[in-house]
């Protein structure tokens, strides 16, 4: 788990990660029913000062999530090996979601592209519309790296965030990818597309060209919506064209993370 995405809990920790490294921390989660005292009102403030969302769960929620990260560590210790910290987790009903290093913002993602526009090179741009399944973001992360992209852009919102599920599936390509975290996506996109970008919509839509059929000749952020909803409708509506995987079998779509590595892949090859 050493430099990769992970949970750190309690008052006093996320507190202290919060005036250290406000930029590494891509979520406060805090527990139902948790009851403020000075230092849950000192991190309300200090998450609202940065722009980090908080979110209200159950306190089982929060259990799973350290559960999950416990045995990632202990799987990774050599055989034999015992942690010193066999006592049960006390989480006070707070924790933080940390990125693997520093998220960027939009601009300084589209200035980086920019560069290589001006080489007369295609930047490519993949941004994710309700992905948050942590595994699914992990593998398409893995993918994005592979293929080469520019870069990922994430809602702070409705997103599967960082722990230890992402960092097991992405493989190390977390720390590598670039990662922009952003307010809207809908903004986002005319930000992209006054940068010089055409956006891109996965959708399985009577309108959307075979995704073998059209140009990416350009820079092109491609979305990719969530596995149940799809794209959002103003997400849809606000792309220049919809790209489609046409399915001959007997199922009617692609886990989310393989129709991205379709995607991403041709859009390089072309």
């Amino acid at each position: 788990m050493s430099g990769g995405s992970r949970y750190v809990y309690g008052k006093n920790s996320v507190k202290a990660l919060l005036d250290a490294s406000p930029d590494k921390v891509f979520k406060i989660f805090l527990a139902e029913g948790l009851k403020p005292d000075k230092r849950v009102q000192s991190i309300h403030e200090m998450a609202r000062d940065a722009k980090i969302p908080v979110q209200v769960v159950p306190r089982q929620k929060l259990d799973q999530m350290l559960r999950s990260q416990e045995s990632a560590e202990a799987a990774a210790r050599p055989e034999g090996h015992v942690s010193d910290e066999e006592e049960s987790i006390t989480h006070q009903g707070v924790v933080a979601s940390v990125a693997p290093k520093t998220l960027l913002n939009l601009p300084a993602l589209l200035k980086l592209c920019q560069s290589r526009k001006e080489q007369g090179q295609h930047p490519r741009l993949l941004m994710l519309d309700g992905v948050t399944d942590p595994r699914n973001f992990g593998a398409i992360l893995r993918v994005a790296d592979a293929a080469g992209i520019d870069g990922v852009i994430i809602p702070k919102q409705h997103s599967a965030g960082f722990g230890p599920a992402v960092t097991k599936t992405a493989s190390g390509a977390e720390e590598i990818v670039n990662i922009a975290v952003v307010s809207n996506l809908n903004q986002a996109i005319q930000q992209a597309k006054d940068a010089g970008f055409w956006v891109a919509g996965a959708a399985n839509d009577t309108g959307a060209v075979d995704y073998h059929r059209q140009d990416y000749q350009m820079p092109v952020l491609l979305i990719m919506g969530s596995e149940g909803k799809g794209l959002a409708s103003l997400v849809k509506k606000n792309c220049d064209f919809l790209v489609k995987i046409p399915m001959h079998g007997t199922v009617d779509s692609l886990n989310v993370a393989t129709a991205t590595a379709v995607l991403l892949f041709e859009m390089v090859k072309r």
